[in-house]
C-alpha cells in the first residue's frame, strides 16, 4: 500500500493511506508530499475517511487530480488536526508542554526540562484528552515523588483566545482538585503564559522537606578523676647506734700490755712519806684545849 507524507515531526511522520486514513509512522527522514510504501507504522489506521479514496493504478491524470485534491480539501482538514493552536505548561516541577490543536485535543508531549523528560518516559498519551493526561501526569509526579503534601501545581496556559483560557483553566483547577481529593492536599495555580515566568519555574528546584533535626547527643560526664589518697609515709626506722668498733683492748687476748687510761689528776699535793701534814700540837693527847671545866656536873 502506499502512503503520502502529510507531516513530519522529530520523530514520527503523519501519512495517508490509500483509503484515506492518518497513521503515524517513524520519521525515516521523509519529507511532506514523499510517497512511502512500506512505512514503520506507529500505531492502527485512523477510521477510514469518505471524502477521498485513493486512486491508484489508474492515469497519472488522475493520480495528479487525487494529489490536488488532497491538499486542497483534506490538508486544511489535516492541519486544524493536527497543528498546535495553544499550549498547557504542567509545572511540579517537572515541567511538561502539552501542545493541543483547535479542538483541544492533545497532539503533542514535551518534557522542558530534565525531570520533565523523566516524567513523559514510557508515557503514552495516544488517544487520550487533556484532563485525561493531566491527572495521569500529576499521578506519575506523585509516584516518582515529585509531588507530595503542601506542593504546587502550576498550568501556563498559552492561548489565542481569552475565552479558552478561562475554558481550560477552570477545567483544569476542577478536575485535578476533584482527582487528588482524600490523596494530596496541593494547591492548584492557573496563569496566563509567561514565557519568562514558565523559563524560571523550569529551572527552579522544588523546596526539599525540611529533614527534622535530631535531637541532640548529650555530652557524656566526664569521669571525676579519682582523689588520690595521699601514701601514708613510713615510719622512720630507728637507725640503730652505731657500735663502738673496739680494736685495741686492756683486756683478753687482744691485750697490748699497755693501759690507756691515764690516772684521774690530784686535787691536793701529795704529802711527802714521814711527814702527816699535822704538826705536833694536834690539840690530841695531854693537852686538848678543852678546860676541865666540861660545862657538866659532877
Amino acid at each position: 500500500m502506499s502512503y503520502l507524507v502529510m507531516e513530519c515531526r522529530r520523530s514520527y511522520a503523519v501519512l495517508l493511506d490509500q483509503e484515506g486514513r492518518f497513521v503515524k509512522a517513524a520519521n525515516l527522514r521523509y519529507e511532506v508530499g514523499q510517497t512511502v510504501l512500506d512505512p514503520v507504522l506507529l500505531e492502527e489506521p485512523a477510521p477510514k475517511l469518505k471524502l477521498l479514496h485513493w486512486i491508484g493504478g489508474g492515469a497519472a491524470g488522475l493520480a495528479a487530480l487525487a494529489a490536488a485534491l488532497v491538499f486542497a480539501v483534506i490538508l486544511p482538514l489535516y492541519h486544524q488536526a493536527v497543528d498546535v493552536y495553544s499550549s498547557i505548561y504542567l509545572t511540579i516541577n517537572p515541567q511538561v508542554q502539552m501542545d493541543l490543536n483547535h479542538a483541544g485535543d492533545v497532539v503533542e508531549l514535551t518534557g522542558t526540562n530534565g525531570d520533565g523528560v523523566l516524567l513523559l518516559e514510557g508515557y503514552d498519551y495516544t488517544g487520550k484528552d487533556r484532563l485525561t493526561v493531566a491527572d495521569e501526569l500529576v499521578d506519575r509526579a506523585i509516584d516518582m515523588g515529585f509531588l507530595e503534601d503542601g506542593g504546587t501545581v502550576n498550568f501556563s496556559i498559552d492561548t489565542p483566545e481569552e475565552s479558552l483560557f478561562q475554558e481550560y483553566g477552570m477545567e483544569l483547577r476542577d478536575e485535578v482538585t476533584h482527582h487528588l481529593e482524600g490523596r494530596v492536599a496541593v494547591e492548584v495555580q492557573v496563569v496566563h503564559y509567561s514565557q519568562e515566568e514558565v523559563e524560571t519555574m523550569a529551572q527552579a528546584t522544588p523546596a526539599a522537606t525540611p529533614t527534622p533535626t535530631p535531637a541532640p547527643t548529650p555530652a557524656p560526664t566526664a569521669t571525676p578523676a579519682p582523689t588520690a589518697s595521699p601514701t601514708p609515709t613510713p615510719a622512720p626506722t630507728a637507725t640503730p647506734a652505731p657500735q663502738a668498733a673496739y680494736q685495741d683492748t686492756d683486756y683478753g687476748p687482744g691485750s697490748d700490755g699497755v693501759t690507756d687510761y691515764a690516772p684521774p689528776a690530784q686535787t691536793q699535793p701529795q704529802a711527802p712519806s714521814g711527814d702527816s701534814g699535822y704538826d705536833g700540837g694536834s690539840n690530841y693527847g695531854g693537852d686538848s684545849n678543852y678546860g676541865g671545866d666540861s660545862g657538866y656536873d659532877d
